[in-house]
């Protein structure tokens, strides 16, 4: 009888540590994410940043991805496959993490940078402006990374527990929520003295890092499961190949258009909420930042 030759995903280890790997990545995405949610006062009062400077800044994540970046994003993923374009989403957030980051420090503060920054739009400071840039930088990371992590997921988990592996990965994801707001208010004054701002960001830069090499460490393991299954470089199908057509044929669909309507009436309450949801109840019950991001905190748990 002939013996039936087992490939890596075949493996159950192997499959969930794939998806560890992976979903600890977006994890790590969504902790940044919201990492400055729960500090707004703390940015007024140390950065000059009002409620407008504050949500241009969390409008910037999502602002090239809604000029048509994500399309570009999912011809980039049919083109190049999983490993390239999750190395590149990670990269992406990384990078923009790093302006974020330099943004915030006492390295840009104040510099003839700044100044010059701050002179023009004067509603939002230079440091606002600069921050915004990372942060959309690293949205247009995070929004790829996340079609891209679906992709890996049913590749992986493909005739398998593939429901139950996307729904483990969007917990993790939803888990990341809960634990920057309990974390970042108080790794703001994690060093003594002043509160500072720069502490979990840099902090979850580090993550985000980590990320990154938990992306790699998944592509290693991809590249053997091409190899087991003879597909060889290639990681997308003739069927799969990006054709113009198809986005017109998707413009046209009204299912298409009635779904994406509902996602944005759901967006379009739940992120802005996460943004302000902190100093809403600072300010209305009269409590510190820490006791707010705890309240706040548990919202996504029901989703996770």
């Amino acid at each position: 009888m002939e013996k039936v030759r087992q490939v890596l995903n075949d493996k159950a280890w192997a499959r969930w540590t794939a998806l560890a790997l992976i979903a600890s990545m977006m994890f790590f995405a969504y902790m940044f994410v919201d990492v400055m949610s729960p500090l707004q006062e703390l940015l007024e009062v140390r950065l000059g940043w009002s409620p407008t400077a504050f949500g241009n800044y969390a409008g910037a994540e999502y602002m090239l991805n809604v000029f048509g970046f994500l399309i570009v994003a999912g011809i980039i993923l049919d083109k190049m496959g999983v490993r390239f374009t999750g190395t590149l989403s990670a990269s992406l957030m990384v990078g923009g993490a790093v302006i974020k980051l330099y943004a915030i420090s006492p390295l840009f503060v104040g510099t003839a940078f700044d100044g010059w920054l701050s002179s023009w739009w004067t509603a939002m400071p230079g440091s606002a402006k600069l921050a915004a840039l990372g942060f959309m930088i690293f949205g247009c990371g995070c929004e790829m990374a996340g079609i891209t992590v679906s992709k890996a997921i049913a590749r992986w988990f493909d005739g398998k527990e593939m429901a139950l592996a996307m729904g483990c990965e969007m917990a993790l994801a939803r888990l990341g929520v809960f634990a920057v707001f309990s974390l970042s208010p108080r790794l703001s004054q994690a060093l003594g003295g002043d509160p500072s701002v720069v502490v979990p960001v840099a902090f979850c830069t580090v993550l985000l890092l980590i990320g990154l090499i938990c992306f790699i460490v998944f592509t290693v393991m991809d590249r053997t499961l091409d190899r087991q299954t003879g597909v060889g470089s290639g990681e997308t199908s003739s069927e799969e190949e990006f054709k113009l057509s198809d986005v017109g044929g998707l413009f046209r669909s009204r299912l298409f258009w009635i779904i994406a309507l509902l996602c944005v009436l759901y967006y379009s309450a739940i992120f802005p909420f996460q943004r302000f949801g902190t100093n809403m109840l600072q300010c209305n019950l009269g409590i510190s930042a820490e006791t707010a991001a705890d309240l706040l905190r548990w919202f996504p748990i029901g989703a996770l």
